[in-house]
């Protein structure tokens, strides 16, 4: 079934930009990001009335993979030679690679030629990056070529590609990070919805492409689950562990640490304790799973040292990992015994608690609009602030105006009232940082909106009020 392109605008427009480039030069693209997130999507859209030729490599052997290229390529220029068999090693495919862009007449416009998870390339031929580096430095470079090498794995895309020592660093001439779709253009999927079933989707699907086209925004949260991931088939319901399975060979240990993420051990230490691995081999474990954008630590906003703070604090950053993790692994025997109704009226609240987490996090989208409206100033850097006691939901500091923001964040039902406020101002005391006679700045972000009293007093102060996902003073 055919379904309609949204977003990526900003992305089209860059590789648009860079094709028409083509035409005078050979242009080299790195385009990567985490899995699901919509590369493939981008690039066969992109390639839509365009020439073209698309490869998507796969899990198996070099051979097998350089046997599937050849295929595709001579397919792409209409070429029988070598039909049913391949070339001998990669150099001699980026050798007829050079060749048949030699025979293109100087008339027609560039061709763009993709390779989709380049690192399965990488993992069957350890020197692929330097196959590509031969084909690009004998001839492609000065083709009326856009070559395009994608993946999901973003760590082997830095390593292969974009860092300093690899065979690649130098050659490409742009790179892009896709990144998940924040709420504003997740909305997109969900054009009549209210804004309640719109962001409760977005705070589960996360803003992946594929996760957010499958739940209707004309029901609720709790019927999109119902319906779109609870049962046994369902894509859904079982995505997390074929995410990890095509990650990891063994995605046992993995599996582990997110589990353990999920039912709200944060720290190492605690970590450590429930997964019961190794304390040498957990943070191996955890950069790599930071690396991949499936988690992220955090520390408070105004740590000096962020990298040396002892402060950190795990999340799952990817919210469709959030909500698995927290609502359905561990109520699986409800989930399998088809017992839904126990299953929300015993748990629901954790849904609702995942809502809100996402809708404070969310609060840095929303900030960022207004000082795009020009309702606040700029801050350098945006996060969470925390001490043992306190926590506040978003912090932006702005070093060379001794200028800082404080913001909470509310998935309420009912307006809020000053008391928030105050409360606010008085955990704001607080945050020790910056100059002598600091600016503060306070905003308000509340799905319910706000009373009369809080209205009135926030109009006096200069507080920032936004309601659902739009300023309103």
């Amino acid at each position: 079934m055919t379904h309609q392109f949204i977003n990526r605008v900003r992305e089209l427009k860059w590789l648009e930009e860079a094709y028409r480039q083509a035409s005078f030069s050979g242009q080299f693209l790195i385009i990567y990001g985490k899995r699901r997130v919509g590369k493939t999507e981008l690039a066969t859209h992109f390639l839509k009335d365009r020439l073209g030729i698309y490869f998507l490599a796969n899990k198996t052997t070099r051979n097998e993979q350089l046997q599937s290229a050849t295929s595709v390529f001579m397919a792409g220029f209409s070429d029988t030679y070598l039909a049913g068999s391949s070339f001998q090693n990669w150099r001699e495919f980026f050798d007829y690679l050079n060749k048949k862009l030699e025979e293109r007449k100087k008339t027609e416009p560039p061709i763009a030629l993709v390779f989709d998870e380049f690192p399965y390339l990488v993992e069957a031929d350890n020197g692929i990056s330097s196959f590509f580096q031969y084909g690009w430095d004998i001839g492609l470079k000065d083709k009326k070529v856009l070559l395009i090498i994608m993946g999901s794995s973003i760590a082997m895309m830095y390593k292969h590609s974009l860092s300093k020592s690899a065979p690649l660093y130098g050659r490409r001439t742009g790179q892009w990070l896709l990144e998940s779709f924040n709420f504003q253009e997740t909305e997109n999927f969900y054009p009549k919805a209210s804004f309640e079933n719109s962001f409760s989707l977005f705070a589960v699907s996360g803003g992946i492409p594929a996760y957010a086209r499958v739940f209707d925004g004309q029901k609720t949260l709790r019927e999109n689950i119902t319906e779109n991931v609870l049962p046994e088939g369902k894509y859904l319901s079982v995505e997390p562990e074929l995410l990890l399975s095509e990650e990891f060979d063994d995605a046992r240990v993995y599996l582990t640490i997110l589990q353990a993420i999920g039912l709200g051990k944060t720290k190492f230490s605690e970590i450590l304790q429930q997964s019961h691995l190794p304390a040498t081999s957990l943070p191996i474990y955890l950069q790599t799973l930071i690396e991949l954008r499936l988690i992220k630590k955090e520390v408070p906003v105004t740590e000096p040292i962020p990298e040396k703070s002892k402060k950190g604090s795990y999340s799952l950053s990817d919210p469709f990992l959030r909500f698995y993790f927290s609502f359905i692994f561990p109520n699986n025997s409800l989930i399998k015994s088809r017992s839904y109704k126990t299953l929300f009226a015993q748990h629901g609240e954790i849904l609702t608690r995942l809502v809100a987490k996402s809708y404070e996090e969310a609060s840095v989208e929303f900030v960022g609009e207004a000082i795009k409206q020009k309702v606040l100033p700029n801050f350098e850097q945006m996060g969470r602030w925390w001490d043992k006691e306190t926590e506040i939901d978003l912090v932006g500091l702005n070093k060379t105006d001794n200028s800082i923001l404080f913001v909470e964040t509310k998935w309420n039902a009912k307006p809020l009232g000053i008391g928030i406020l105050d409360d606010l101002k008085r955990k704001a005391q607080k945050v020790e940082w910056g100059r002598r006679g600091r600016k503060e700045y306070y905003a308000l972000v509340s799905k319910g909106g706000f009373n009369d009293e809080l209205i009135k007093e926030s109009k006096k102060e200069g507080v920032v009020l936004i309601k659902e996902n739009k300023v309103v003073s």
